[in-house]
């Protein structure tokens, strides 16, 4: 058995975090850093071992997705990105791939298309 895949939740919006955290869980992963922006997230990692994959808001107070998955693509490039966001425009996709980000996911998307995209960038322990 390998070990569990580890996430970490960067949304302005606490209700939303612990949402997903609660069902990232049920789906076989581990939450192990939770933050409201960029830069929070950023000062967490510098005393945490960094996660597989980071659950990414774009549009956050202090410092917003796009600058933060630079700051990650430059500090921690093993550690993949996928953006979820409200914004579901063509502009902020393709800004999100220059950025380095692994995957872009709409916070209306199905309920299956979120397990899909997740398993598919990042598959839980088995």
């Amino acid at each position: 058995m390998k070990n569990q895949s580890t996430i970490a939740v960067v949304d302005d919006h606490a209700l939303l975090r612990k949402a997903v955290n609660y069902r990232l869980t049920g789906m076989g992963y581990k939450v192990v850093i939770e933050a409201e922006n960029g830069k929070q997230f950023l000062d967490k990692l510098e005393d945490a071992p960094s996660p597989d994959l980071c659950l990414l808001d774009i549009n956050m107070p202090e410092m917003n997705g796009f600058e933060t998955a630079v700051q990650l693509k430059k500090k921690w490039p093993a550690m993949k990105i996928l953006f979820f966001s409200m914004q579901n425009g063509s502009t902020y996709m393709k800004k999100a791939k220059e950025v380095g980000a692994d995957g872009y996911l709409c916070k209306d998307a199905s309920s299956e298309e979120f397990n899909k995209i997740l398993y598919t960038l990042l598959p839980p322990a088995v």
